[in-house]
């Protein structure tokens, strides 16, 4: 039995994981707004965890300097979020892979490790690896990280400028 629990605050910030979950029948509203959850045997393994502590932005956000050093660590996992169209048109940051946002929950959550690893050439981040999110100005990748802290990744971290500070930078 699989149960689902979602407070206001996470509610807000899981827009993705409860679409994602939405289209397997697992979650639906009732009248009154609330939310009910069915049990889906089949997905024991894709449990959706979610934390209430307040997270400080100190601790969440990197800049330019930070992103620059981290392209050369294979110990940290930078990960662009736009469309394939838009990295196509403006370029990307050296060493970083592209899961659009649609594709972030799914993709951390249920991919299978080999497969991960076969389809971005490094392996799966686990609960533990640092993991770096950027779009074009913040808005996204910043959508992208509370998918994955929701997860229980915990050293995901949003690049606030993104590429548009990136490439103003290198230029």
């Amino acid at each position: 039995m699989i149960g689902l629990i979602l407070s206001r605050r996470t509610l807000a910030t899981s827009y993705q994981v409860l679409k994602l979950l939405s289209n397997q029948s697992l979650i639906s509203s009732t009248r009154n707004g609330s939310l009910q959850s069915f049990n889906y045997p089949s997905l024991k393994n894709s449990l959706v965890r979610t934390y209430s502590e307040q997270i400080k932005v100190e601790d969440v956000a990197v800049d330019f300097e930070y992103v620059k050093k981290a392209i050369n660590n294979r110990n940290i996992l930078i990960i662009d979020v736009r469309e394939p169209n838009e990295i196509k048109e403006h370029g990307k940051i050296p060493n970083s892979i592209n899961i659009p946002l649609g594709n972030v929950t799914p993709v951390l959550s249920t991919m299978p490790e080999n497969e991960f690893a076969e389809q971005y050439n490094k392996p799966k981040p686990s609960d533990d690896t640092e993991i770096i999110f950027y779009c074009m100005i913040g808005k996204r990748s910043g959508m992208a990280q509370q998918n994955a802290i929701n997860l229980g990744y915990k050293n995901a971290k949003n690049y606030l400028g993104s590429y548009t500070d990136w490439a103003s930078k290198t230029q």
